[in-house]
């Protein structure tokens, strides 16, 4: 689109629509994320303390990978659930745990902080995140998964889509269209169920799929 609108400032007719990509949000696909179970079995299995800290935190707040280098340390120190990201992406934003009981579970007020450098972008930042754990932990699943299956989580608490965008750092638009992709029948069902236990109306059986 921007080339064709410089072609057409500049006077010359050329077409470019012919390497257009054909990737859309509507393009994706679901696909099998991990179960709370196993995102817990793999952060004991973390040898190293600094990088076990930084697998409970992606799992905890579904930060993104470079985010997690810039929060406010002196809150999770003091025992704050509600974390603050300073920087990042999408900038200041407080975010809640889910499951809360990861907290002390995981450990997360004692801080530790990898030793990388931080004099880069983001992406370059959360690209050492993505290959330390694919290069040493050998995890079945990929460590952004674990912001995938937050972003789904907050449905089983029935928190309201546009406050855990805005605790993503998405637009609802983004967060409706791209991450509820990886929701499949199982939390459509657990949905419903909430929602009949709302209800005084009679309940459907439930889907065998």
């Amino acid at each position: 689109m921007t080339l064709g609108l410089l072609a057409k400032f500049a006077g010359v007719d050329v077409d470019f629509s012919n390497y257009s990509g054909n990737y859309s949000p509507k393009s994706r696909k679901p696909r099998d994320l991990p179960k709370d179970k196993l995102i817990s079995e793999w952060f004991v299995n973390i040898d190293n303390h600094k990088w076990r800290w930084v697998f409970g935190m992606l799992a905890t707040y579904g930060l993104r990978n470079h985010e997690v280098f810039f929060l406010d340390l002196e809150e999770l120190r003091a025992g704050n659930k509600v974390i603050s990201v300073l920087e990042g992406k999408t900038g200041f934003r407080q975010v809640w745990p889910f499951h809360p009981e990861w907290f002390e579970e995981f450990d997360l007020a004692s801080v530790k902080i990898p030793e990388i450098d931080l004099n880069r972008n983001n992406s370059a930042i959360g690209g050492t995140v993505s290959q330390h754990f694919r290069r040493n932990q050998a995890l079945p699943f990929k460590v952004y998964d674990l912001r995938h299956c937050y972003a789904v989580r907050t449905l089983d608490y029935g928190i309201d889509i546009s406050l855990a965008a805005r605790q993503m750092g998405h637009s609802l638009a983004v967060h409706s269209s791209i991450y509820h992709t990886w929701i499949n029948a199982q939390y459509h069902q657990r949905a419903f169920d909430l929602a009949m236990q709302k209800s005084d109306r009679p309940r459907p059986p439930k889907s065998n799929k």
